[in-house]
């Protein structure tokens, strides 16, 4: 529907003073308005209104509106616009809303006035998709308000979307509003997606609104699998406050693999506040692997919570827990956050691995925190723990590693390693290893312990380490142990044990080794070991990276 008016008063004379005729030409007013709105889908209603008028005081105003909603099985679409002017006052908007689910519906509606020199726009738009397989929403749009006298323009576009991919269900839902007057403007966006799957499952969004001198930003990304067909849920969810140049973000992510076999999960959120050119941000990431024997078992839980306002600092957590049991495993996890505030830049990542190899069914675990607080301190803690058992003469080996790195740019430079490690031989042999590193910006501190045994009949052995690397403020810090035992005869027993501790420089060590032997012909047994306090020294780390999809993303 299309209304538009011209009104105008066409020239006249008046009779001057001199006598002499003088054309006289009365000001003309542009009033337009125009409002469009379609859609496709199973079930489809619009609405389209447009009025100008002029009152008995002079005052010239104009209504426009127009409205659709769409509902459908597989998808429903709205595209809508509405324009109008008043004078050198114009307004336009559009809202253009897509689902893509089993179960569809998409709403759009635009709203907008002038009186005089007072101007209104508001703007909706709401998708949502429900099902099974994939779901999606894009909802496109935005206003503006032009003020033609001065050039100035108040407003901006807006944009949000959201999927999801679960075998047994599929959620995708983007709430976006927009309203202006020509002195303020209020925009707020919501994402939300969900699933769960047999083998796999993803859930995204991204959330934006503004222009390039006042914008905000929300995105989300999770994934799993599982090989043999394990249970994965995903999901994320996000909203985002723009009110003139105060900005308030918020974003959410979990997700969770169990099954047989090789578990994995990899998820970032990201929260992004642009005002007069001064970026404040803060993102976190979790990535983890499980991989076991094709019978044993993997699970993987990674969950995260953030939030950031423009001047202030940010503040969120990010915890993963990873585990598996089966007699070979390897597990290996990540996370960290990315900080740029109020209080300056942050850079945090936490890593922790546990490889262990046997005949016999056992089990390990990495735990992972990473958090962050409005008042820019960061604390990272590593735990990593398992044991590996065998039995018919075949060895066991189990290795554990654990690292934390923590920089900003007022000054903090802490660093840990701590790595454990293993192998028993004999009839029946068994190790249980554990690290922990605690690093925040007021010290770094951990642990790292190794315990074998091996024996039954016949010869036995075993092997033990355990070491810690601490960087404080710059200095390192070192400390390392490793033992040795082994005993022949008929029958053996054969115990080690290395651990090292480091509380802010206080340091514990224990290096225990003992062999047995009986026999009824020859024996023997031996043990020895080893040991490094305090050695201060260049500490080799591993390279520490944000993690693929970290990558990618940000």
């Amino acid at each position: 529907m299309v209304w538009r008016a011209i009104l105008f008063v066409t020239a006249f004379t008046v009779l001057a003073s001199d006598g002499w005729l003088v054309p006289r030409i009365k000001r003309q007013t542009v009033v337009s308005s125009n409002a469009e709105t379609s859609g496709n889908a199973d079930t489809i209603e619009t609405d389209a209104m447009a009025q100008h008028y002029k009152t008995a005081d002079g005052t010239v105003g104009m209504n426009v509106s127009s409205a659709g909603n769409a509902t459908g099985a597989n998808s429903a679409s709205i595209d809508n616009q509405a324009t109008g002017q008043v004078s050198d006052t114009q307004l336009n908007a559009t809202g253009n809303v897509g689902a893509t689910g089993a179960n569809s519906s998409s709403y759009s509606e635009i709203n907008a006035a002038v009186y005089g020199n007072d101007s209104l726009l508001s703007n909706s738009q709401q998708g949502n998709a429900v099902g099974t397989g994939d779901t999606a929403v894009l909802a496109n749009g935005g206003g503006q308000i032009t003020q033609g006298g001065t050039g100035s323009v108040l407003g901006g576009s807006q944009i949000g979307t959201a999927g999801a991919t679960g075998s047994e269900n599929s959620l995708s839902e983007v709430i976006s509003q927009q309203n202006l007057t020509w002195n303020t403007l209020l925009a707020q966006l919501v994402g939300n997606a969900v699933a769960q799957g047999l083998g796999n499952a993803q859930a995204n969004i991204d959330l934006g609104s503004g222009n390039q001198e006042n914008g905000i930003e929300v995105n989300g990304l999770i994934s799993g699998w599982n090989d043999n067909g394990g249970e994965i849920n995903a999901e994320t969810h996000g909203n985002a406050t723009l009110n003139n140049n105060n900005h308030d973000l918020n974003g959410q992510m979990s997700g969770s693999a169990t099954g047989d076999g090789h578990s994995h999960i990899v998820g970032a959120t990201n929260l992004q506040s642009n005002s007069s050119g001064v970026n404040n941000t803060i993102s976190m990431f979790g990535d983890a692997d499980a991989q076991t024997d094709p019978n044993g078992q993997s699970a993987i839980d990674l969950n995260s919570d953030s939030h950031i306002k423009n001047g202030e600092g940010g503040a969120g957590n990010v915890n993963l827990n990873a585990s598996a049991i089966g007699g070979n495993k390897d597990i290996v996890g990540q996370n960290g956050a990315k900080v740029n505030d109020a209080n300056g830049g942050t850079l945090a990542i936490n890593y922790g691995s546990v490889n262990g190899n046997g005949t016999e069914n056992s089990s390990g675990s990495v735990v992972l925190n990473t958090n962050y607080t409005a008042d820019g301190d960061a604390k990272l803690e590593s735990l990593a723990d398992g044991n590996s058992i065998s039995t018919n003469n075949q060895n066991s080996s189990l290795n554990v590693n654990n690292q934390a790195d923590l920089n900003n740019t007022n000054g903090v430079d802490n660093h840990g390693l701590a790595s454990a490690g293993g192998i028993s031989s004999g009839e029946n042999s068994n190790l249980t290893g554990s690290g922990q590193l605690v690093i925040d910006g007021s010290g770094t501190g951990g642990s790292s312990n190794m315990e074998a045994f091996g024996g039954g009949n016949g010869s036995s052995a075993a092997e033990t380490n355990a070491a810690l690397s601490l960087i404080d403020g710059g200095v390192p810090r070192n400390s390392s142990v490793q033992g040795s035992v082994s005993a022949t005869g008929d029958k053996t027993s054969v115990h080690s044990i290395s651990t090292v501790t480091d509380q802010n420089g206080v340091q514990t060590l224990n290096n225990y080794q003992h062999a047995t032997s009986i026999a009824s012909g020859s024996s023997s047994s031996s043990a020895s070991n080893y040991a490094v306090l305090r050695k201060k020294r260049a500490v080799r780390r591993k390279t520490a990276r944000l993690g693929p999809l970290f990558d990618m993303l940000f």
